[in-house]
């Protein structure tokens, strides 16, 4: 029942549990993959357990990407972000949505899911900072780029998941073309549910007294309408 930019609860040896947005999901044996990278003891801890190990996983929670609608889905990634999108380009070739995948990486040594990408058919554009790749910058350069370069089909959508500066400018880029876009906030987390309130994330109202002034990534996001966010 896992959506696009939904995750999963994991836990992790002494550790809080960890948040981990869903890679893919197999229907038919009912298992779901997470891409991860080692940040802290947490995740370092994670990548050292042996195959047949038993985690504690509270999921799939949040709510994810909305494709509804949509004719063309552009997914804008970087770091970690790479993994949940590669989740909503599986659903755009199994929905048939034309689609197509930024990826920014610090350089093509560090660039991680091209070959996945690739296989799946969509669309692809690769940037590195140090211009190994088919883009010389960030994944927003790349983006950039390719919005000049193409005439825009009505019906589309960017959706965007990573560092926050690189989301914020993708934002922008999208505002900057009038194409609504969507964006999946990483935010520390503890609880998972919307109890602990530690991955409030603030949005832009009209009053600072506004009871909608702070989501709670974990329930009501991560994914927001990017005109929302308070950068």
């Amino acid at each position: 029942s896992a959506q696009p930019g939904q995750f999963v609860n994991l836990s992790c040896d002494r550790f809080l549990k960890r948040p981990i947005g869903i890679m893919s999901v197999d229907q038919s044996s009912g298992c779901i993959t997470l891409g991860i990278q080692i940040k802290g003891e947490g995740t370092r801890w994670i990548s050292q357990q042996k195959p047949g190990t038993i985690f504690s996983v509270l999921g799939p929670l949040g709510h994810g990407f909305n494709l509804d609608g949509f004719k063309r889905v552009i997914t804008v990634g970087g770091g970690t972000g790479v993994f949940p999108l590669y989740f909503v380009q599986q659903i755009c070739r199994e929905k048939e949505i034309d689609s197509i995948a930024v990826c920014g990486y610090r350089s093509k040594e560090d660039s991680i899911l091209r070959h996945e990408y690739a296989m799946l058919g969509c669309q692809t554009c690769f940037a590195s900072e140090c211009g190994d790749l088919t883009v010389n910058g960030r994944a927003a350069d790349a983006l950039r780029l390719l919005l000049d370069s193409a005439v825009q089909e009505p019906g589309t959508v960017i959706l965007t998941c990573g560092p926050r500066p690189m989301m914020q400018a993708v934002a922008e880029l999208a505002a900057a073309y009038q194409l609504p876009c969507q964006v999946s906030l990483e935010e520390r987390m503890a609880c998972g549910i919307g109890v602990c309130l530690v991955c409030a994330c603030e949005m832009k109202t009209d009053s600072e007294q506004s009871s909608d002034r702070y989501k709670r990534c974990c329930v009501d996001g991560p994914v927001f309408d990017a005109e929302v966010v308070q950068w």
